[in-house]
């Protein structure tokens, strides 16, 4: 596969692959030192209701206390438990799979195909609760129904259903003080 064009994490236009600066609005692109990885497949989507996924099967008794399960779509187990309080989804490759932070791989789930980019989206924990961050993803996060713009904090509730680029996951926590 032969990548012909370096798309802005912000505008989401066209680049020339070797440019370090987005021609059209002048976000720093990828710099050098992330891996030469596949880039994330671009994905053109339009918004979708969740009528399919409201009744996932889920197995509730896998949400640990003051911790966070996602669960993929068509799987009955959690495919990530988290209690540490923050999580990027993505993909490892190259020196990505080096990196120090709690990444969720999404990878062996079909997150390449399915339009996830190296750093998709952060989860953090705060004082209220849990809050979802897309990363300037190249296909998008949706909390519900509802496409997030890249890097503003949104509030995420236990029950929440997520998309990144086509990929959907359900979230369930439980918080007690």
């Amino acid at each position: 596969m032969n990548i012909v064009e370096n798309i802005c994490p912000v505008c989401k236009e066209s680049n020339e692959l070797e440019a370090a600066v987005c021609r059209h609005c002048g976000t720093a692109l990828e710099d050098s030192s992330m891996d030469s990885g596949p880039r994330t497949q671009r994905t053109d989507i339009p918004a979708e209701l969740l009528e399919g996924i409201k009744d996932w099967s889920v197995d509730e008794a896998a949400v640990p206390e003051n911790g966070i399960a996602v669960y993929a779509e068509g799987s009955f187990r959690p495919v990530h438990v988290d209690s540490s309080g923050e999580f990027v989804f993505g993909r490892k490759s190259g020196k990505t799979a080096k990196l120090s932070e709690n990444l969720l791989d999404l990878s062996p789930l079909g997150g390449y195909g399915n339009g996830v980019s190296r750093r998709h989206a952060v989860i953090l924990r705060t004082e209220q609760g849990y809050e979802i961050l897309d990363l300037g993803s190249a296909n998008g996060t949706w909390l519900n129904e509802t496409r997030l713009p890249p890097h503003k904090h949104f509030p995420l509730e236990s029950g929440s259903h997520l998309r990144l680029g086509k990929m959907r996951l359900f979230v369930l926590f439980q918080l007690t003080k």
